[in-house]
């Protein structure tokens, strides 16, 4: 609503609302990070299904033992980065550009989504594992 009402108002020659910018910029991360874990739990990360059907069930099963690894150390290094970049903002007392909004606290915010992901992608890595053990077909819906 706030994004229509700033666009009417900037249409309309008006002023638009002071810092609403640097609320977006702060809210966007959080937003954005607090999906990972579900879209990992529910695998809808972006795969190639195409090369791993045209092989079989067994090529099919190590490629997506493949792919759980490579997301999951994605997902450590996106963490680590994560992690010095709240660190940077914490000690270097980052603020927004308007309003002066201390930027550390709502970043620690989408940093703890992201490092909830390790957990989340080392599990679907061990199921991943676990169907290519058991030789079991996953499902996706």
């Amino acid at each position: 609503f706030l994004t229509m009402f700033d666009a009417v108002m900037r249409w309309a020659i008006l002023p638009s609302i002071p810092g609403f910018l640097d609320w977006g910029r702060i809210m966007f991360p959080i937003i954005i990070c607090a999906v990972f874990p579900a879209v990992l739990m529910n695998r809808r990360n972006v795969s190639i299904k195409f090369l791993g059907s045209g092989l079989g069930a067994k090529p099919n099963a190590w490629l997506e033992c493949f792919a759980a690894i490579l997301t999951f150390a994605f997902f450590v290094l996106l963490a680590w980065q994560f992690i010095l970049t709240g660190i940077d903002v914490t000690v270097n007392t980052r603020v927004t550009g308007t309003v002066k909004i201390l930027v550390a606290p709502w970043w620690w915010i989408a940093t703890t989504f992201i490092i909830f992901c390790v957990p989340v992608q080392l599990w679907m890595v061990i199921k991943s594992f676990m169907a290519l053990k058991t030789g079991e077909e996953r499902k996706y819906d």
